[in-house]
């Protein structure tokens, strides 16, 4: 396709064969130099909503056992926090019972997904958290308030990608969450 700019004068428009590779060739080096980047935001915004998923049930669970003045609990589904968690609300005086087979869930999880890790302590490995009626936790082998704080880490290892968060659930119920940089693919509870 040609235009006519004067009398007698042609010129050419559009791209030639050799100008439309070159800038391919720009773009797939571009694309390759951003891809590791795009790669670690994409484990970074996984884990992230996995933890924010997660501490959104805390709270739930948290203002439920306030609202109903009774005990309940987030439960790792089979023990795993990997494979799911679910809310459950316990009327009973102890609330040893919590477990994921017992009882209808108030509200239930899905499993993270492959290649996250997921583990819940608090002076050891924990399936359930309990909040009592006035949003403290509540020690279930103990019958009591909790002694200490509970502490949540979601992980994806992902070789150099490897990205944690870990959630605070404080006894007296407050939560808090940060991005843990300490954490590699080695690591990851």
């Amino acid at each position: 396709m040609e235009r006519r700019v004067s009398a007698g004068i042609r010129m050419p428009c559009g791209f030639s064969l050799v100008e439309l590779l070159i800038a391919l060739a720009i773009l797939v080096v571009l694309v390759g130099l951003a891809a590791p980047g795009m790669r670690t935001l994409l484990v970074s915004r996984q884990v992230t909503g996995a933890s924010n998923d997660l501490l959104a049930d805390l709270q739930t669970a948290r203002a439920l056992a306030i609202s109903r003045a009774g005990q309940v609990g987030v439960v790792a589904v089979g023990g795993n926090w990997r494979d799911g968690w679910q809310i459950q609300s316990d009327r009973a005086a102890s609330t040893a019972g919590y477990s994921a087979a017992s009882g209808t869930p108030l509200r239930a999880h899905a499993a993270l997904g492959a290649g996250f890790s997921a583990a819940m302590d608090r002076g050891g490995a924990i399936d359930s958290v309990v909040f009592a009626r006035d949003g403290s936790v509540y020690d279930t082998s103990s019958n009591a308030r909790a002694g200490s704080d509970t502490t949540f880490s979601v992980c994806k290892p992902a070789g150099a990608n490897a990205q944690a968060m870990t959630l605070v659930v404080r006894a007296s119920g407050q939560m808090q969450s940060y991005r843990d940089r300490r954490v590699s693919g080695a690591n990851c509870p």
